[in-house]
């Protein structure tokens, strides 16, 4: 699942994640492109459109109004094409009752704020009115709008449904409305998925059994255990689901959330993710790290997906999160397809590899230079992936940047042409460091690591 709403990715990048996907044999890309920050996708239902969008120097198309990225409908193509030729499904997210901040505000400048005051909720200015009709068929008109530029590389819809308000007593209202969109996507022939969070017991058998469930937490992440316990008490669990007959993925929040911050200048937490995943997570575990409820019989899970969300992204370059995370996301695909090996020596081999060889699943690993500090000191520590620089380009506008890499001879960095390598020596902290230079930055390796520089 990627969140092109709050950091958007270009037409380029994602192309890169699709071939990702491909590549250790996934099946799907899930893109959330709405969220109270930003509508990723151009609109006519919207008004926000390419002819009167302004292009930037990257070439995305920027609505002046909102001073927010989409992807036109000719990039949209670019895209679906693409991942039609790669045998990649492209499922497309349009969350609601929640997460409704963008779309109201792009209604707002078009019709009014009388008008999107009708279609909001009656107890909160961030969700839909779900039984209104007239918000209900708007939803609906924008659906359809969405299905016909994502085409027939789709056949899966993802209507949201996470993160709202609800009562034990008035949730029937919320089922009542995914049934309704589960119906009208059902006659253009899609299949409906939707999040966990608003599917409880007491209601559980008003749900249309065809829906497909995207499980993610069973007690939504609060940090209050008053409520994390109301939640647990009132919510259907992933093994309950199974048994009532319905499809499942795993989309666990602790193993295969990655939220990349702003000053993340090594891909060491994707790393450390990528690890943990190899060696703590199987499909069957559904509830944070808890393993005593794990599903175990794992053929009954229609499969997994990693989540990289953007608020938190800040300054960081859509390519440094898709280099960070390939490696992370590899690892869920090969883990989830090793499931299918009965013997489970695909498992073993997958869990010694990171805990002995992690380059031989994931050789590579990157250092953003965008969000470098000065004198900052790296420890590439038992790593043993060859080191990549990210953002070069950045350093033209830093001026006398120094910073340190410390490591062992089983560590190595690819340097560029750019570099060059000085006679400088200097010894810090028991350890040999040898300069190396471009245009005002100094990067001081450890001797020990091994050093390749191509032209």
């Amino acid at each position: 699942m990627l969140d092109i709403a709050r950091q958007f990715y270009p037409v380029d990048i994602i192309k890169e994640f699709i071939d990702t996907i491909k590549n250790a044999g996934g099946t799907f890309l899930h893109l959330h492109f709405s969220d109270h920050e930003n509508y990723a996708l151009e609109s006519d239902v919207l008004n926000q459109r390419a002819e009167n969008a302004v292009i930037n120097a990257d070439g995305i198309y920027i609505n002046p109004n909102t001073n927010k990225p989409f992807l036109s409908y000719a990039q949209l193509k670019e895209i679906v094409d693409y991942a039609k030729s790669q045998h990649i499904e492209l499922i497309p997210e349009l969350g609601s009752p929640n997460h409704m901040g963008a779309i109201f505000s792009l209604l707002e400048k078009e019709h009014g704020k009388e008008y999107v005051n009708t279609l909001k909720s009656k107890w909160t200015d961030e969700e839909i009115d779900i039984t209104n009709l007239d918000s209900i068929d708007f939803i609906k008109t924008l659906i359809s709008e969405v299905v016909d530029i994502f085409g027939n590389s789709s056949r899966h819809f993802h209507i949201g449904g996470d993160e709202f308000g609800y009562s034990v007593d008035n949730n029937y209202e919320f089922i009542n409305y995914a049934n309704t969109l589960t119906l009208f996507l059902a006659k253009k022939g899609l299949k409906t998925r939707i999040w966990n969070d608003g599917i409880i017991k007491s209601t559980i058998d008003q749900l249309n059994p065809n829906i497909q469930i995207t499980y993610w937490s069973f007690d939504g992440d609060t940090q209050d255990s008053n409520e994390a316990d109301k939640r647990r008490k009132i919510r259907i669990s992933m093994p309950e689901l199974i048994e009532k007959g319905f499809s499942v993925l795993n989309y666990n929040s602790y193993y295969l959330y990655i939220n990349p911050k702003d000053g993340s200048a090594t891909s060491h937490d994707s790393d450390f993710a990528m690890r943990d995943v190899l060696k703590n997570w199987e499909l069957g575990i559904w509830d944070g790290q808890n393993h005593e409820n794990k599903v175990k019989d794992s053929s009954k899970i229609m499969g997994s997906a990693l989540s990289i969300w953007g608020e938190n992204a800040g300054s960081l370059n859509s390519q440094t999160i898709q280099k960070y995370t390939a490696g992370l996301l590899e690892a869920i695909i090969y883990k989830t397809n090793a499931e299918s090996d009965p013997s489970g020596r695909t498992v073993k081999r997958l869990k010694a590899l990171a805990n002995d060889n992690l380059a031989a699943l994931n050789p590579n690993t990157y250092i953003d230079l965008e969000q470098i500090e000065n004198n900052m000191i790296i420890d590439l520590e038992k790593n043993q992936q060859t080191v990549y620089l990210l953002q070069e380009d950045m350093l033209k506008q830093k001026k006398n940047l120094t910073f340190w890499l410390q490591g062992s001879p089983n560590n190595k960095i690819a340097l560029g042409p750019n570099w060059n390598k000085t006679d400088s020596v200097k010894t810090k902290q028991n350890k040999n460091y040898q300069a190396y230079e471009y245009l005002d930055t100094k990067l001081w390796i450890d001797q020990d690591i091994q050093v390749d520089i191509h032209e």
